[in-house]
């Protein structure tokens, strides 16, 4: 019996927990015919990885398939989670396991950022702006941070996306943790340029203590500058999301799963690593 397991990351705010939950229990509507959907997440809350698929199990799931509920794919998509479920293959030797991959770059998601910048009062239409018609306005995105490439290049192609169709004239990332820039070097560098506007998106699904430490810190920059931070809401679990994640879900149980991994530092052979470490 063909089961699915949606994995978030979890977060020690249990705002974070909630709004993951209410999400998957919309997604699990738009799949009716798969009648076996739990939830679990990777750390700081339960249930865990290893009691969701205890769950599918003990519904009689002979087949499920692992769903990262994350925006971007990086070591947690790559490593942690394909871990556990190896042990968890060990565990269940009889129960088959297909894996799926993360949000990703979609059409969908620069959608939902265009919203949030719409919501803190960007003038932002619907059509595709012409190089002329861009505004002295910059937008600042930033991602929770990964030591991966994959996940930082995304996130920069994201931010291409988004200056092609909000008309602004400048888009950059930053991160708040794990590689740079960091928060108060990509502030720095909006305070360098000329624009005196400047709208903050925090790339995150859920709400937690980086939301609020990244409010004190445009708080400390705003008494140090001339400029107006913006700071607007995070991307959430937002209901248009759902369709995104369903097609992730038909990705894995048509077997239809695409990932590029051309520059994963994980599918590097032994030989270039030692070229790299040398």
């Amino acid at each position: 019996m063909q089961a699915i397991l949606y994995i978030g990351h979890g977060s020690r705010v249990r705002a974070g927990k909630e709004e993951l939950l209410s999400f998957i229990e919309k997604a699990k509507g738009e799949l009716p015919q798969v009648t076996i959907q739990e939830c679990c997440f990777l750390e700081l809350t339960e249930p865990t990885i290893e009691e969701g698929v205890q769950a599918c199990v003990d519904q009689g799931a002979t087949s499920i398939a692992v769903i990262p509920v994350l925006l971007l794919t990086a070591m947690h998509a790559k490593v942690d989670i394909p871990e556990e479920i190896n042990e968890m293959k060990r565990k269940y030797p009889d129960v088959t396991f297909s894996y799926g991959r993360p949000i990703g770059i979609d059409s969908t998601v620069i959608k939902i950022v265009k919203d949030r910048l719409r919501a803190s009062g960007m003038n932002i239409s619907n059509k595709r702006p012409k190089y002329e018609e861009r505004e002295p306005i910059s937008i600042l995105l930033v991602g929770r941070g990964s030591s991966d490439p994959d996940q930082t290049s995304d996130l920069m192609k994201i931010a291409r996306l988004v200056w092609e169709y909000t008309p602004v004239n400048e888009v950059d990332v930053c991160f708040l943790a794990a590689t740079r820039p960091n928060v108060d070097e990509g502030i720095a560098r909006m305070n360098r340029l000329p624009n005196d506007k400047v709208y903050v998106v925090p790339y995150l699904l859920f709400t937690g203590i980086l939301m609020k430490g990244l409010q004190k810190q445009l708080d400390e920059w705003s008494k140090q500058t001339k400029k107006d931070f913006v700071l607007c809401d995070y991307l959430g679990f937002d209901d248009q999301l759902i369709s995104v994640l369903i097609k992730r879900v038909q990705e894995v149980l048509e077997n239809d799963v695409q990932v590029n991994c051309d520059t994963c530092s994980f599918r590097y052979s032994d030989t270039e690593k030692a070229g790299e470490n040398a």
